[in-house]
This record gives structure tokens, sequence and C-alpha cells, in this order.
């Protein structure tokens, strides 16, 4: 399965993304590597590029959006998911790897959801060991996507800009919609709990 490990970075997580390559360079399962710097400015390219050099990691891209920093969060994730949304489908890939750069996994986590999702033939599958976990669990889908696989073909369907047909009219809660609208159509989405082997 060719997998695109996309994530959203922000100037504001700095701490957090250095120890968050550091465990990048670990993962085990051969994915590619985009992020989507939704920080004022171009700086912080630089500076991601080079702790990306610090660990070695060579197979990676880093993507700059310009958004009005003002707007919030909740925009700069859901602009910096649907650029990750557009190149996962502009270079074919089966499947989106979400990661958080927040979040720190064991390095054979993507082996784990990728054979998970081929087993249950799932379109998305997200591991709550390393996320949020929903307030009413079996009711409210989670609302990130701090570690989850979500393949091709939902991607086709939905986005997560607001302009798309049936989006809601406020950027909170994206990861929330996309996951309704995904089981809405028949999709097969399922939340696990996966540890170290």
């Amino acid at each position: 399965m060719k997998v695109l490990l996309g994530t959203p970075i922000h100037e504001t997580k700095d701490s957090a993304i250095k120890r968050w390559l550091k465990n990048v360079a670990k993962l085990k399962y051969p994915a590619d590597f985009l992020m989507v710097d939704n920080s004022p400015g171009l700086d912080y390219t630089e500076k991601v590029k080079s702790y990306c050099k610090k660990y070695s990691i060579k197979n990676y891209q880093i993507k700059h959006i310009d958004i009005h920093q003002e707007n919030g969060m909740d925009e700069m994730i859901g602009r910096s998911r649907e650029a990750i949304r557009q190149y996962v489908l502009a270079h074919d890939y089966d499947a989106w790897f979400s990661w958080e750069c927040d979040q720190l996994i064991p390095s054979d986590i993507l082996d784990k959801l990728v054979e998970a999702v081929k087993i249950g033939k799932f379109d998305m599958v997200s591991n709550l060991k390393y996320g949020k976990f929903s307030p009413d669990p079996g009711k409210e889908p989670n609302d990130d996507f701090s570690c989850a696989l979500i393949k091709k073909e939902p991607l086709k369907k939905y986005g997560f800009l607001l302009e798309y047909p049936d989006m809601p009219d406020i950027w909170h809660g994206g990861g929330k919609w996309f996951k309704k609208r995904l089981t809405g159509s028949g999709g097969k989405y399922i939340e696990v709990c996966l540890g170290q082997s």
C-alpha cells in the first residue's frame, strides 16, 4: 500500500515537532512524508528542514500555505488537511497516514494500521491509544486525526473546506464532520487501541 504521511505543522508547536521528527525517523513502514506549514511566513520551514537533517529524514517535503493567523487554528488545520488531501489524490497514494505533530507513537503503528485496513476492508482506522477519546464512545466519532489511516476512496468524495457542498458553516470539528459523512454514506470506519508489539 502506497502511503503518504501528511501532517499540518505550526511554529507554536516547535518543541513538540522536534521530538516528533525524531519519532518519525524511526517509523518502520515505508511512507512518503509531507508537512504542511501554516505558520506566518517561510522562516519556520527552514527550521524544520534543519530538524529533518539532524534526524536523517530525507524523503520529505514541506509545503507552506499562507493563512491569516487570526482566523484561528481550526481553519489553519482544515486548510492544511485539504492541501494534504489534494496531494494524496494528485500523486495517486492509496492512503493518507494522519499523524499529529504532538503525538509520539511506536515505530510499528503504521504497519498495524495498514494491516487493520486490509483485513477489515476499512476506509479509515483511528488509533485512539495515541489520540483523544470521544466524550460519548459509540455515538460520537473522535474529533481528531491524531493517528489515523484514511484510504483514498473517501478522500475523493469528501474534503475539508467550508466551500464544499454539505459542509458546516464553522471550521471547528472538521474531523468529526469528515467521519460522520464517511459512515453516513456506508463507509467503514473503526477506532482501535493498538500498542507496541
